[in-house]
């Protein structure tokens, strides 16, 4: 019986390494060396994502061996083909293709760090040829050794969200709405996230939330909200009315860790 329980429990545990089996990610991370390169891969061969220096914090997301998966920051290097990119002005790019790669260069043989899907928001930096330099979205990602961070205790910083530019006529309403706590219409609540497992409404409503006896079905990046699955957050959303459901359905546009 127990030669049986140990097969089983070995093949669950196939190409895990002793880390994964320690660490529960996500989690924030400082680095603790004066200055440490971001990679593409597991590797010091692969491309530099860019630098990180003593005292930053990345997001920890995964590990293999002695590396450790991040969520590039926001001055890291991310490229994409600008032909399946729709300009929509004021720095902001609509994404027009399927699986739209994110690489660490602008040439097409430059290693894969992420995935765009149809229609997500970009910012756009600048234009290099046919590639566009863009602000690394939620769903890129590079490698840095484990060595040169420290795991800390501070809160995951909300994921960040790119809207498409402000049409004129609704400026002054933004303008308006500028110095209140929450925009109208933009509801918080707190609770724990949980997975909807069977009942799930689609693809990107998989995950529900009970906040003061009151349920809410949450639809948002599904890895984004997976990543705090079982822990207690704050949310901030507005409710779908569309959507047909036994429950108010929240659409997350921030998601902050409670600790």
């Amino acid at each position: 019986m127990f030669k049986k329980l140990f097969l089983t429990l070995s093949l669950l545990c196939f190409g895990c390494t002793i880390a994964d089996a320690q660490e529960v990610f996500p989690y924030v991370a400082k680095v603790k060396v004066k200055t440490a390169n971001i990679r593409a891969g597991q590797n010091a061969n692969f491309e530099s994502l860019g630098q990180v220096q003593e005292g930053n914090e990345l997001v920890v997301i995964g590990s293999s061996f002695d590396w450790r998966k991040i969520k590039l920051p926001v001055d890291a290097k991310a490229y994409v083909n600008a032909g399946f990119v729709k300009d929509l002005g004021q720095g902001v790019g609509e994404v027009a293709g399927n699986r739209l790669n994110i690489r660490a260069g602008a040439v097409v043989n430059a290693s894969i760090v992420g995935q765009l899907k149809n229609g997500e928001m970009i910012r756009i930096i600048e234009k290099k040829d046919d590639w566009y330099r863009i602000e690394p979205p939620q769903e890129s990602f590079g490698w840095i050794l484990n060595e040169f961070l420290e795991k800390t205790s501070g809160e995951i910083p909300a994921p960040r969200m790119v809207q498409a530019p402000v049409k004129n006529e609704n400026k002054k309403r933004l303008e308006e709405t500028k110095g209140n706590k929450l925009p109208p219409g933009v509801l918080q609540v707190t609770g724990v996230v949980k997975d909807l497992a069977n009942n799930m409404i689609s693809g990107n409503i998989r995950h529900y939330l009970e906040s003061d006896g009151k349920i809410f079905a949450l639809q948002g990046y599904r890895h984004v909200i997976n990543g705090f699955l079982h822990q207690k957050v704050r949310i901030e959303g507005y409710i779908k009315p569309d959507v047909k459901s036994d429950n108010p359905v929240l659409l997350v546009t921030k998601i902050t860790l409670v600790m």
